[in-house]
């Protein structure tokens, strides 16, 4: 009985873990679809969104490192195909990062905004997308 429990509960982590993130297009046409106000050119952007389904309070903005625009989309919630908390764009309107405000790990959470620096300078590195079941934190 505990092996076909186990078994069940190890089938259903592959298949969450089996589907692939959003492609970095894919994202960018849905969060185009969803918000009125569009990455400018020039100059690097954060969006904050809220993840349909999630109730989490708005509260104040996640803090985004200087030079960045920030654009706060959270007043509705976004479609369930933006399971992002935060999209980064750079200047040349590529995307950088989409995930959580507060990357979960061993021991202490760190802010995105931490990292949003290094991913800017790395030029043409595949974007960071790290969908989460709710993008809140």
């Amino acid at each position: 009985m505990l092996l076909a429990v186990w078994a069940s509960w190890s089938a259903a982590s592959l298949l969450l873990l089996a589907k692939p993130p959003a492609s970095a297009d894919a994202i960018r046409r849905q969060l185009q679809a969803f918000a009125s106000t569009t990455a400018p050119r020039g100059q690097a952007v954060a969006f904050q969104l809220r993840a349909a389904g999630c109730d989490c309070d708005p509260g104040a903005p996640a803090s985004t490192p200087p030079g960045l625009r920030s654009v706060d989309l959270r007043q509705r919630p976004a479609p369930a195909s933006l399971p992002y908390a935060l999209v980064v764009f750079d200047a040349g309107d590529r995307l950088v990062y989409a995930g959580p405000t507060q990357i979960e790990g061993c021991g202490k959470a760190i802010a995105a905004a931490t990292l949003i620096p290094r991913l800017l300078a790395a030029g043409n590195a595949s974007p960071l997308i790290l969908p989460t079941h709710c993008a809140c934190r």
